[in-house]
């Protein structure tokens, strides 16, 4: 009696496992190496990001500078349709720039981009 007890509940939470919702997976990261560069050197940038509920997606890594209060406006540095973007970046000036990853899903033909998330920015402070 006790191992049909097992059994039978055993079924029952194999029923319920079956049927509970599944989520999709996604993720979105930034990276950029060093964290402190000399002016006129390069910094290496990654991004990745990856959603699986979209089936098309565009990864945008972008770079602003400045100050903390006196920013520039975000623009494009790279862009991937795989999901991992890489840019190598001349540090201009001395202050900071910041890069972050953009993930916009769109349609098969990568037309009508929504932004699907944002990566937490990165700093690199720059030096002379």
């Amino acid at each position: 009696m006790k191992r049909l007890a097992v059994v039978g509940a055993l079924g029952v939470t194999s029923a319920a496992l079956a049927v509970s919702p599944a989520f999709a997976k996604s993720d979105i990261s930034i990276q950029a190496t060093p964290h402190t560069a000399h002016a006129g050197h390069v910094v290496k940038v990654h991004g990745q990001g990856d959603d699986d509920a979209e089936r098309y997606t565009i990864l945008v890594i972008q770079e602003r500078s400045g100050k903390p209060g006196h920013w520039g406006q975000w623009h494009p540095v790279a862009r991937s349709f795989n999901g991992d973007a890489r840019a190598d970046v001349k540090a201009r000036h001395t202050g900071e720039l910041q890069f972050r990853s953009v993930l916009y899903a769109t349609d098969r033909h990568h037309q009508h981009a929504k932004t699907d998330r944002i990566s937490t920015p990165v700093t690199v402070h720059v030096v002379r």
